[in-house]
C-alpha cells in the first residue's frame, strides 16, 4: 500500500466497500488538502463513499461463527435445567455421580450433533437405536433401546421413556 502523501486522484487501490460489503477494487475519488483520502469509488458497484480499509475477513468470519454457536448454545442449553447455569468442570472437580456419568454419556453423543439437522420427535414414527432426534421440550437426545411401541431416549438431564409408532387417528 502506498504512503499517505502518495495518493492521486483515479489511483486504483484496495477499499472496503460498504454497500458491496466485501474487501473489493476501488478508485480514489477526492483527496483532502494535505492529500489525505476523502472519497473513494468502488469498481464494483460504482458508490462512491469515504474510504475504508480493507477488512481481515478471517477475523470478521471468526466473529460471526462466534456468535452463531453462542445463538446455538443458547437454544440447546439449559433444555432440562436452568438457562445461565454455565458453569464448566475442572479436571480436579471430575464428578462420579450417576447424573455427571449420564451428562457424560449425552455430551459425547452429541458433540457433532446440529440440532436443526436431527430429526425432530413425533410419537408416529419409528426411530433407530443411536439416532438423534430432537425434542421440543427436552433438546437433543439419542435414541438407545427401541421395542414395541416405546423407545429410551438419552437426553441432558438422563434416560426418558418415549411413546413411538403410535397410530394415527383420524377424524
Amino acid at each position: 500500500m502506498a504512503d499517505d502523501a502518495s495518493w492521486k486522484l483515479g489511483q486504483d487501490i484496495e477499499i472496503h466497500c460498504r454497500f458491496c460489503r466485501l474487501n473489493l477494487d476501488g478508485v480514489v475519488a477526492a483527496l483532502g488538502p494535505e492529500g489525505s483520502l476523502l472519497k473513494v469509488q468502488c469498481r464494483t458497484c460504482r458508490h462512491f463513499q469515504d474510504f475504508k480499509p480493507p477488512a481481515d475477513l478471517a477475523a470478521k468470519r471468526a466473529k460471526l461463527v462466534a456468535k452463531a454457536m453462542r445463538i446455538a448454545e443458547r437454544h440447546t442449553a439449559g433444555q432440562g435445567g436452568t438457562r445461565g447455569s454455565t458453569k464448566k468442570a475442572t479436571p480436579s472437580q471430575t464428578d462420579l455421580s450417576p447424573e455427571a456419568v449420564l451428562r457424560k454419556m449425552w455430551e459425547d453423543a452429541t458433540k457433532d450433533a446440529h440440532p436443526l439437522k436431527c430429526r425432530v420427535y413425533d410419537c408416529h414414527r419409528a426411530y433407530k437405536v443411536d439416532e438423534l432426534i430432537a425434542h421440543k421440550s427436552r433438546g437433543l437426545g439419542q435414541v438407545r433401546e427401541v421395542a414395541d411401541g416405546a423407545m429410551v431416549v438419552l437426553f441432558r438431564e438422563g434416560f426418558v421413556r418415549l411413546e413411538v409408532e403410535r397410530p394415527v387417528e383420524e377424524d
